[in-house]
Formats: C-alpha cells, structure tokens, sequence
C-alpha cells in the first residue's frame, strides 16, 4: 500500500509549498504535482498519478479543488479512485479519515454531493444577479451586451482559462502581487482590476 500525495496551482508563478508542507507530516510515498488550472482535467501530474496507483493505495489532497474546481469533474476523479480500489483523503475534510472505510466513503460521497447543491445554486444566484444587473442597466439606458472575452462563460477559450487562474488565485490568495499576477497571465493591469471587480462582485 502506497500513500500518495496530489498537489495542484493554477499557474506556473504560484508556489506548492503551503501543499506540499503536509507530505513531510504524512510521510508519503510518492508525490504528484500540476501547476495548470483546476478547470483542465488534461494535467500531466494528476494522469501519471492515475497510472500510478493501485488497488488499495491511499491519495491524499489538501482540499477537494485541488483536484479540480468543476464539480462533474470532481464526480469523475472520485469515480476513477473508487473504481480502482483506491481511498482518497482530504485534509480539510476530516470525516472523510475516520479509519471506518465504509463511514469514511459515505462521507465522501455526501460531501461530494453536497458540493454540487453548493455549486448548482452558487451558479443559480450568479446567473440571477446577472439578469438582474442587465435588466437594472437596461432600465437606466446603460446595458452593453457585448460579451466579455475574460469571463467564466467567455466563449473564447483562452479568455475563460485566464478568468479561471485569475480567480483561482484570487479566491485562495495565492499570489505574490497583483502585478505579478497581471504579467504571469498576460493582462494589463486594468484588465485584471475590472476581472477582480467582477469576482468580487459576484461573491458579495
């Protein structure tokens, strides 16, 4: 039995200390990393893990997102684990290490599902603030409805995994300087102060 580390940033300028802190207290095994965007399941790192382990090995993260932000896809690697006969540990969720297997997996799956009520109506209240901002805007005579290239819903793919680092960084804190974090995703640094508004905004 193997225990296994998995350690995720979204972006090369981030570091993995805080993360990978907690493999000297645990004494893994092996440890796998990813300095890529948690919206992304193509990481290098987290497909050499899933080649790695085997039938009763232990994988260990720091919390849920780190495996991926997008709940569906969390459902999926959590899957792919239980598929393999492999237990998964999460440090900011204690329940889920009770030494009981069968609790520890009810745990898991509650909190996994509970994750998805969370985010259903997160994005639920999003989309009405939103309608209710245009039709506000609308009213006062100043809706633009020209999309926004930097933005969760952006169809332009580059613009929604730039949105996706800014606001993962944002949200964690893991950032050096707004600057630095300007130039590591190649914004301006007004761009990144109106996408920082916007995260903000929704978050009230």
């Amino acid at each position: 039995m193997a225990l296994v580390f998995y350690a995720r940033v979204s972006s090369k300028g981030q570091n993995l200390d805080r993360q990978l802190a907690r493999v000297n207290e645990v004494k893994a095994d092996k440890i796998f990393t990813d300095k890529q965007s948690g919206k992304d399941l193509n990481r290098p790192g987290l497909e050499r893990m899933f080649e790695y382990i085997r039938e009763g090995d232990i994988v260990e993260v720091v919390s849920l997102d780190r495996l991926s932000r997008d709940y569906n896809d969390i459902q999926h690697l959590v899957q792919r684990l239980k598929d393999k006969k492999v237990k998964l540990i999460v440090d900011d969720l204690p329940q889920t290490n009770t030494g009981n297997e069968l609790v520890d997996q009810f745990m898991l799956d509650m909190m996994v599902n509970l994750m998805g009520f969370v985010a259903q109506n997160e994005r639920t209240k999003i989309l009405e603030r939103q309608r209710q901002g245009i039709a506000e805007a609308k009213r006062k005579g100043v809706y633009k409805g020209r999309p926004k290239k930097y933005a969760a819903q952006s169809k332009n793919r580059e613009g929604r995994l730039v949105y996706e680092k800014v606001y993962d960084a944002i949200m964690s804190g893991n950032y050096k300087s707004k600057a630095q974090l300007a130039r590591e995703v190649g914004l301006s640094r007004q761009q990144l102060y109106r996408i920082i508004n916007r995260i903000n905004d929704q978050n009230k």
